[in-house]
């Protein structure tokens, strides 16, 4: 069933179900208003009279001859004793049976069906001077004015109920053409982009805030999303091929070499096998990159821990000095700094930083660690080279390096900063460069102390 028919089906059924509900509450007040007025009609009407006749010429059927005058043709009395015997009855012309009719000795009154009649009973206690009930009145009367009052009602009730099911039909189409014609809008749009394999966006409603706009609004702003991933999936498989291309072409040259000359010339072997070795490492390093920046952006990180900053910033640093012997030097006023996160990860993530610092400057290296109440900030401060403002934006680009020509001196492939920025986005952090060019570069990486999700404390 199209959501166009179920739309119009349950607004009409719920439209139906509010009249119907309507309309029986609208009888059944008609029918307890109508009863009270004439019941309190009656009952004024013949205590006036008890009251002017007495209990004791009541008793004894002595009502003066106005009685009959005040009887209608569709009305009984019947007066009952203390007892409650049946002591006569009085009427005009009696044309119903009061046999069904139940008899109450006090003051009250019912509305009952009799022989398909509506009939009104009123039991009034005959009292005497004294105020002692010495027995009952009851005025019985065939209400046909209200049977007639009642056909009217009912037919005014389902008439109008007829015609406003009809209209409600009618407005819940309509309703319904008009809610889902953004949608079949959106529909169209989405089976273009199917079967062009093409990003477009859903025309947007002016002035307007309701779900739908918001609805296109979100499928606007997903597709903006999704052809930025796949630009960037595009220049990554290019940028990666492109860097493969480079070490097998540059593999494939030496083998040729080795191939010709290899043999005789022992200078062209040692350079061959040399750059051969240095260029498979290097292809070796970049596939390792690639994965590590692949598992970085998986959905489901790997559990964090409570580590300790400090002591990891030290041993980092221990494992670097001996290989770059450079002075890499730990600020901190904090004895330890307690953190939830992978201790791999943030190893890893040192790691690039201060690689790059040590490829890019030849003076000391200063490693600040600080916090606050909610985060933890690393900053790595070198005084080398530094990045021209206009490249600061793209370090982040995978690939990407601000001296192309000299990445190969220098053995990177322009994927640690991407890394290190999906670490730092997996710890629901941030990272930040600041660089002067010919002074130096500071990079600050925030980490929040507490991690909203995935805590497992060790």
């Amino acid at each position: 069933m199209k959501l166009r028919t179920k739309i119009t089906l349950l607004s009409s059924i719920l439209v139906m179900t509010i009249l119907l509900f309507v309309d029986v509450t609208v009888h059944l007040l008609f029918v307890k208003i109508a009863t009270r007025n004439e019941r309190e009609v009656l009952q004024n009407k013949w205590t006036e009279i008890m009251s002017e006749t007495g209990s004791k010429m009541i008793l004894k059927n002595a009502w003066g001859p106005e009685l009959k005058d005040e009887l209608s043709g569709d009305t009984i009395l019947r007066v009952f004793d203390q007892q409650s015997r049946l002591l006569y009855e009085v009427s005009r012309q009696s044309r119903f049976k009061l046999g069904e009719i139940r008899f109450n000795p006090s003051q009250s009154s019912q509305l009952t069906d009799v022989q398909g009649h509506k009939i009104l009973v009123i039991h009034l206690p005959v009292l005497s001077p004294e105020g002692n009930q010495e027995g009952t009145l009851e005025i019985v009367e065939k209400w046909d004015a209200l049977e007639n009052n009642l056909d009217i009602l009912n037919t005014i009730l389902v008439t109008s109920t007829t015609g406003a099911m009809l209209l409600s039909l009618v407005g819940s189409t309509i309703l319904a053409n008009a809610i889902l014609l953004p949608i079949s809008s959106s529909i169209q749009t989405m089976q273009e982009i199917e079967r062009s394999l093409k990003f477009k966006k859903i025309p947007a409603r002016a002035h307007n805030q309701d779900e739908l706009s918001q609805m296109t609004a979100t499928f606007n702003r997903m597709m903006d999303r999704l052809e930025e991933s796949f630009q960037s999936q595009q220049q990554f498989v290019s940028d990666a091929s492109h860097e493969l291309n480079t070490t097998l072409m540059i593999i494939e040259g030496y083998a040729n070499m080795l191939r010709r000359w290899g043999t005789r010339d022992e200078d062209i072997h040692k350079e061959s096998i040399e750059s051969i070795y240095e260029e498979t490492q290097r292809m070796r390093t970049m596939t390792q990159q690639l994965l590590t920046l692949a598992s970085s952006q998986q959905k489901d990180p790997e559990p964090y821990e409570q580590i300790e900053l400090v002591n990891c910033c030290q041993q980092v640093v221990a494992h670097l000095k001996p290989v770059h012997d450079r002075q890499i030097t730990i600020f901190t006023d904090e004895k330890e700094i307690w953190l939830d996160a992978s201790l791999a990860k943030i190893k890893q993530l040192l790691v690039i930083l201060l690689d790059n610092a040590l490829k890019y400057s030849s003076d000391p290296i200063d490693i600040q660690l600080s916090t606050d109440e909610k985060d933890v900030y690393i900053r790595v401060k070198d005084y080398g080279i530094g990045i021209p403002e206009h490249e600061i934006k793209r370090v982040f680009e995978r690939f990407y390096r601000v001296d192309s020509s000299r990445h190969r001196k220098t053995g990177g492939t322009g994927l640690g900063l991407p890394i290190a920025k999906a670490i730092t986005d997996v710890h629901q952090g941030t990272i930040r460069i600041e660089s002067v060019e010919g002074k130096g570069t500071e990079v600050t990486v925030s980490l929040p102390r507490i991690q909203q999700e995935g805590l497992s404390l060790q």
